[in-house]
């Protein structure tokens, strides 16, 4: 009687162990992606419907992977064209960037406007920050 306990033991522990990895890979497991982390701080001007954008804490980034989205998607920009710098040159902390009329944003930015930043890398895009107006 005591071997079949033992046997049933071991069947049991087996199981758990088993069990627990299988669990370990699937909830833990890190598959390198979502982008990079970076956060960013915005300063809107009412008078002039600017926003402000600034590469506050994080990661450096090329400037043609941060991607900037208007309301409805439209319009559509990077860094790279919105401060005219080079795509792959990298955008690190206190790097200011501004969105409106005059650039490449192409039209003003209103007070109760959401703009959008996704880092893109070959199509994936995972948004790193998001502003929803100066209510």
């Amino acid at each position: 009687m005591s071997e079949s306990i033992g046997i049933g033991l071991l069947v049991a522990m087996t199981v758990v162990v088993t069990a627990v990895v299988g669990l370990n890979v699937l909830v833990v497991s890190d598959d390198g992606g979502g982008g990079p982390a970076a956060n960013f701080t915005y300063d809107y001007a009412e008078d002039s419907s600017l926003l402000l954008v600034t590469h506050s804490r994080g990661d450096p980034i090329q400037a043609g992977r941060l991607e900037f989205e208007g309301p409805r998607g439209e319009p559509k920009a990077d860094w790279s064209e919105l401060a005219d710098m080079n795509r792959t040159e990298e955008v690190t902390e206190g790097a200011i960037v501004q969105l409106g009329e005059g650039g490449a944003w192409g039209q003003r930015v209103g007070s109760s406007d959401t703009i959008t930043i996704y880092y893109n890398e070959s199509g994936n895009r995972t948004r790193l920050g998001q502003w929803q107006g100066a209510r």
